[in-house]
């Protein structure tokens, strides 16, 4: 389907009324989905998992899993999970792989994987690390280590693609590129996977304020958001379109964009794109945004309403049922975690439901966890939410009902 056909049809599908939002319908009671607990791979010092999932070709389920390990060799690993044998293999520590390619600075850490694993136009897998180790949360000092993007040969084997100063939270495929965003001040990264040339550009981000998530499509175009400050020191957020030249093509604002306070909020938290072209953001005040890309010229970006039948909530999962349109996620009350989780079902004419989220067989979580996901699904159609409970990382695996 071409981008233009493909951009028709979700506009068909997602006909707004005259102001531009669509409502959120709420409608009866839904069954919870089945969620089965993966025990997730354990190595001294795993302790989360940021949301950092991919899927390949397979339908293997790739991950990265945080290390909070105090000594030297503080490092973050990344897993290839089978969902056929229910098995992980360790594909390497990236301090580890820093020091086999001789590019490891003294005593130097990368503590998380945070981006997803995604894949490239040359179908090699990609993806981020980073530290934190010295960073001011004002945003006035950066991370000691900064971050490096990574490429999987067809071998396995990793490739390192680029040292930054900034820390690379997030990154994103699209046409022949994969982006990456760096904090502070957000600075995209633009690697052509073809050639090996790599840009950049300070999309702007005022003070410490660090989106998790941004997003690219087919075209080559990515949609970062831009937080500034008027004199009152009242922040304000817009969402930028970079075209494949890293030209500004348009800026559009994002009102329900800040959680708490301009440092506290995650920004974009929810990533989904779909097979028709198009893209679905969800911010973390809960927010749904859909990017319709053009023939030419600037995608167009509407305001879907609140992603909860009930408002304002935090939604860091966002998954799409491209056949039937239907929108899936998981909600909490904040971005500090909870032990009760709910599971929406949005459908394509906005008809949203809310049923608790089990933990397995249980109905409520033991503890206070955090919860991270965004699109990433295997060859069954099960989706994948990850994140940490009592220091340990969490995997489940959801089948929606």
């Amino acid at each position: 389907m071409s981008l233009a056909v493909g951009a028709i049809a979700v506009m068909l599908l997602w006909l707004a009324p005259a102001s531009g939002v669509i409502p959120v319908r709420a409608q009866g009671a839904v069954a919870s989905p089945k969620v089965t607990v993966i025990p997730p791979p354990d190595f001294w010092g795993a302790y989360a998992i940021w949301g950092a999932t991919g899927a390949d070709s397979r339908g293997h389920i790739w991950i990265g899993i945080t290390s909070n390990d105090e000594g030297a060799e503080r490092s973050a690993h990344l897993y290839d999970f089978d969902p056929a044998t229910t098995t992980f293999v360790d594909k390497g520590a990236v301090v580890g792989e820093l020091a086999r390619l001789k590019v490891r600075r003294p005593k130097e850490v990368q503590m998380k994987i945070h981006s997803k694993i995604v894949v490239g136009a040359d179908g090699l897998r990609y993806f981020a690390s980073m530290d934190e180790e010295g960073e001011a949360s004002d945003g006035s000092v950066y991370p000691i280590w900064g971050g490096h993007l990574w490429r999987l040969s067809a071998t396995g084997a990793w490739q390192h693609l680029r040292t930054t100063k900034e820390a690379l939270i997030a990154v994103a495929a699209g046409g022949p590129f994969v982006y990456a965003l760096g904090y502070f001040n957000h600075v995209l990264y633009q690697y052509h996977t073809k050639t090996g040339v790599m840009k950049s550009v300070a999309v702007g981000s005022a003070g410490g304020h660090v989106s998790r998530n941004f997003a690219a499509d087919a075209r080559g175009h990515a949609f970062v958001s831009r937080i500034t400050r008027a004199a009152n020191g009242s922040p304000a957020a817009a969402l930028v379109e970079y075209d494949a030249d890293l030209k500004e093509l348009a800026a559009t604002p994002l009102p329900e964009y800040f959680e708490k306070g301009n440092d506290d909020s995650h920004g974009i938290v929810g990533v989904s794109p779909g097979a028709d072209g198009s893209s679905l953001i969800a911010t973390g005040k809960g927010r749904l945004y859909q990017i319709v890309p053009q023939a030419s010229g600037p995608s167009t970006v509407t305001d879907l309403g609140w992603f909860h039948p009930k408002g304002s909530r935090y939604v860091p999962s966002l998954f799409r049922d491209d056949a039937t349109g239907t929108i899936y996620g998981v909600a909490y009350s904040s971005n500090y975690g909870d032990t009760k989780f709910e599971w929406i079902s949005r459908t394509a004419d906005g008809k949203a439901t809310a049923a608790p989220l089990p933990y397995g067989d249980k109905p409520e979580f033991p503890q206070a966890a955090l919860l991270y996901g965004s699109m990433t699904k295997d060859a069954q159609g099960r989706f994948y939410v990850v994140g940490t409970m009592n220091y340990k990382p969490v995997i489940l695996q959801i089948t929606a009902r």
